[in-house]
């Protein structure tokens, strides 16, 4: 038996390759379309089979994802459907929870056993055409490829993942925002407007630092008389044990003389005993530097886009207007769908007047007659098709009457209608509606 020796470099190039691109696209980085990773769109697709109106335990929710296409485990489910339904998280949640999701303050979430997740009516509300929605290309992976928003839900809510040489670290943003955003778009006109980072349960300010090319999130204080300071918000990535460790330090370096944890369910809240000869003397810009409340955050726009193809963005202008194409595609084919059915329903309704008329005119006799004779003079007197006949001698035989072919008319006056609005519509215009709608 002998030993096959492999040279790094090419275990790097071949088996390293393909593993890297299995952790971007199947892992670690956001769809664009949808801002899912594919563990939270199998939780999700698990809320739509198990718990659409009713609350399920977490654990009872993940642990069947396996039997729709995910191989990697219920606890990374869990925890995907723990961090979807958490609103400190989130602009806007997919999952609605019941128990603890954790807070900004104490960002722990329950155990799954003791936690319950139903579909959120946001689902309904941002999440539309699933019937159009792209399958996947993996025939035993049951959700589709991805969901189709009425908005870029990567960016309203944002995201980090890392995978191995691509990471993505995406800030969310105002819906507000975003909606004005693409309504300028679709009116043709440039957007101007900026697109806020807004955290969510977040009170302080974000704001933009162009030398750093960062996000400077800022917390909230006040200085009450000569020695008092009270911190009443702290930056978005802080919670109630981090910050303390700040103030620990603080107290431990003899900067401050103590400090009172008032944090409680309404937010942050810390009083602290400034030092007389030291940090009472503090200017704003010291303060916030000592007490690290200011705090910045970068931003990667790596996102897997249509096609399963890695995207790299410098701004979020640029993913909205790729959003909106793709999405003005999908309200096309929405649009044709719409007609195809419409033409269908038409050529049924008319089908169904011709067949009971013929009957009510006895040109189509039951009596003594086999099935074979009744198709035959079915499909001789009506614009039928073979594959009508099964439904039209399903008619229940109290409809057949001249009261039904009223009704029937007034029908296709009813699709008629509907016809014409679908086919005067633009995508543009569908999607007005849709923000509209919002």
């Amino acid at each position: 038996m002998t030993n096959t020796p492999y040279k790094l470099s090419e275990v790097a190039k071949n088996e390293m390759l393909d593993f890297a691109k299995y952790t971007v696209a199947s892992r670690a980085i956001p769809n664009m379309i949808d801002g899912m990773k594919p563990v939270q769109r199998f939780y999700l697709y698990s809320s739509l089979k198990n718990s659409r109106r009713d609350f399920k335990k977490v654990s009872a929710v993940s642990g069947v994802v396996s039997d729709y296409g995910y191989n990697h485990g219920e606890v990374s489910a869990a925890g995907a459907g723990q961090l979807m339904a958490a609103t400190w998280r989130n602009n806007i949640c997919l999952v609605e929870g019941r128990g603890s999701f954790g807070t900004r303050q104490v960002q722990e979430a329950g155990a799954a056993r003791y936690v319950y997740t139903k579909v959120s009516p946001n689902f309904d509300k941002y999440i539309k055409d699933l019937d159009l929605s792209p399958e996947h290309d993996d025939p035993e992976h049951e959700p589709p490829a991805f969901y189709l928003p009425v908005l870029p839900l990567v960016l309203l809510n944002g995201a980090s993942g890392i995978a191995t040489g691509f990471a993505t670290n995406i800030l969310p943003r105002a819906e507000a925002d975003v909606v004005a955003y693409i309504r300028t778009l679709l009116s043709g006109k440039s957007p101007r407007r900026e697109l806020n980072v807004t955290f969510p349960d977040f009170n302080g300010t974000t704001v933009y630092d162009a030398v750093s090319d960062r996000y400077v999130c800022k917390g909230i204080f006040r200085k009450v008389g000569k020695t008092k300071l009270l911190i009443e918000e702290i930056p978005y990535g802080f919670d109630r044990e981090t910050y303390i460790k700040v103030l620990d330090d603080l107290e431990d370096d003899s900067l401050i003389v103590s400090y009172e944890d008032q944090t409680d369910s309404r937010g942050f809240r810390f009083e602290v005993i400034l030092k007389q000869q030291t940090s009472a003397n503090w200017k704003d810009k010291e303060i916030i530097q000592k007490f690290k409340l200011a705090k910045p955050h970068s931003e990667n726009l790596n996102v897997i886009g249509p096609g399963n193809v890695l995207r790299e963005y410098t701004g979020p202008g640029d993913l909205i207007r790729d959003f909106v194409d793709f999405r003005l595609g999908v309200l096309q084919e929405r649009i044709d769908l719409a007609i195809k059915e419409h033409d269908e329903l038409l050529r049924w309704l008319r089908v169904k007047i011709e067949f009971i008329e013929a009957v009510l005119n006895d040109k189509i006799k039951f009596k003594n007659q086999t099935r074979k004779q009744v198709t035959d003079v079915t499909l001789k007197v009506t614009a039928a098709l073979d594959t009508d006949i099964s439904r039209l001698l399903s008619v229940n035989i109290l409809n057949l009457t001249k009261e039904q072919v009223v009704a029937l008319k007034q029908e296709i006056k009813d699709a008629e209608t509907k016809l014409k609005y679908w086919k005067t519509t633009t995508p543009q215009a569908q999607y007005a509606e849709d923000l509209d709608a919002l």
